[in-house]
């Protein structure tokens, strides 16, 4: 067994991935690397507005694959008047879970002697460490290439969508928003919370419209399945499946195979998995990945009120003017143009390593250590054990966005908690 493991990261994965080999019965030493202003959370439930609530029932967000309820039992220890299982509890909630979390293990690694130390805003001597877990998270969009360099470092340009000073944000002209998903739908809510009364704009490329979860939550019903799992097949599947059903029990339906999802990514063709990227990715992304009807009420206040508009087109250029910006932009081929206090980059995490700006990624690829996966969407890993591939002497996991290359769905908590116990495990059980 490894005597001394490096824990890169400092949100969820982290965390737990270090609570797991410690409730297995790791001794030794454990280091956590993190940046200063990420020691358990993330950038998702640092948060402390109330109104942002998680996209997953209470039921459903155990921080333990094998404690189903452990989420729920501490809203009713805590916070009772959150504690519906089938609710959506506020993010920052979660965030005080993980905290929580956090301090049960520093305090079970002191009782059992294990030696837990953290540090912030330092790269590992990996030549130190018997095993490095890459638990790195989200990282930041990439910065579109419409947009010239000089203005990305400007304050016009928010390139961080998960840390935004909205109170410094100007009101006097309207925001433009780069992408349409969870984190547009995030930034709104936030500018609204803070107090921007102005218009907003939402451009992607294809405008789709957010689903919500049902109101309640839906009784389990017989969920049919495809004979064939190749990518025509699929699509066939679930287009007819989609037009026999009505939609809330369609979207159960989708729910009900998501144990398969990675199962049949990973018996797809590289031309398969390219042809999804190409044409599905954005539909699917809209379909899996939904938001409280609560927040959806929102959004669509805000669409019918002209408070928010999204639509479904492609940046042309940026421009500086002496207090924001001039942005063209084209919208059924007609181009437009618009003055704005400032861009926000929602277009989603950075997916290739050789882009990211995580200085260890960097240093892993230089040296070979971690190699792109074959769609350049994160590392590639063994699957089974999620060790990484590539000429490394000690080895290297990876978790979370850096395996969706190979896994596809390997972003949300039901993922994260069970690769957390999958690399505990498989470490645990080295000679």
């Amino acid at each position: 067994m490894p005597k001394k493991i490096a824990v890169i990261g400092g949100g969820f994965s982290g965390t737990m991935v270090i609570r797991q080999l410690i409730d297995l019965g790791f001794h030794g030493q454990i280091t956590r690397f993190h940046s200063v202003d990420s020691q358990t959370l993330g950038p998702a439930y640092q948060t402390k507005i109330t109104s942002l609530l998680l996209n997953v029932r209470s039921q459903n967000m155990s921080a333990f694959p094998d404690k189903q309820d452990d989420f729920c039992s501490f809203l009713r220890a805590n916070f009772p008047e959150f504690s519906e299982p089938s609710s959506f509890a506020p993010r920052k909630i979660y965030g005080s879970y993980l905290e929580k979390i956090w301090n049960e293990t520093k305090q079970l690694a002191k009782e059992k002697n294990i030696d837990l130390d953290t540090k912030q805003n330092q790269s590992p001597a990996f030549e130190e460490y018997d095993t490095v877990i890459l638990a790195t998270g989200n990282e930041l969009p990439r910065i579109p290439r419409e947009l010239p360099e000089e203005l990305s470092r400007t304050d016009f340009f928010h390139g961080n969508p998960w840390h935004i000073h909205f109170d410094e944000i100007p009101s006097d002209k309207p925001i433009f928003i780069l992408g349409n998903g969870l984190t547009m739908v995030d930034t709104v809510l936030s500018l609204r919370s803070n107090g921007f009364q102005n218009q907003i704009l939402s451009l992607s490329r294809h405008g789709f419209q957010m689903f919500a979860h049902p109101e309640t939550a839906q009784q389990a019903t017989e969920i049919s399945s495809p004979k064939n799992t190749d990518l025509a097949s699929l699509l066939q599947f679930f287009n007819l499946e989609r037009k026999k059903r009505p939609t809330e029990q369609f979207l159960s339906l989708i729910d009900g195979h998501r144990s398969n999802f990675s199962g049949w990514w990973l018996g797809f063709s590289l031309e398969e998995k390219k042809r999804f990227l190409h044409h599905l990715r954005h539909l699917w992304g809209s379909i899996r990945h939904r938001i409280p009807s609560e927040i959806e009420h929102k959004i669509t206040e805000e669409r019918n009120s002209g408070g928010l508009e999204v639509c479904a087109g492609k940046l042309v250029s940026v421009k500086a003017t002496n207090n924001g910006l001039t942005i063209h932009y084209q919208i059924n081929g007609q181009e437009k143009k618009g003055d704005f206090a400032c861009l926000i980059n929602c277009t989603g995490p950075e997916p290739s390593i050789s882009k990211m700006n995580n200085p260890v990624i960097q240093t892993l690829a230089k040296n070979e250590w971690i190699v792109a996966d074959e769609l350049d969407y994160g590392i590639k890993i063994n699957p089974g054990n999620h060790l990484a591939i590539g000429r490394a002497p000690i080895p290297i996991y990876a978790m979370g966005n850096l395996c969706k290359g190979t896994l596809w769905e390997s972003t949300a908590i039901a993922e994260l908690r069970s690769q957390a116990k999958l690399i505990a495990k498989g470490i645990m059980d080295i000679n």
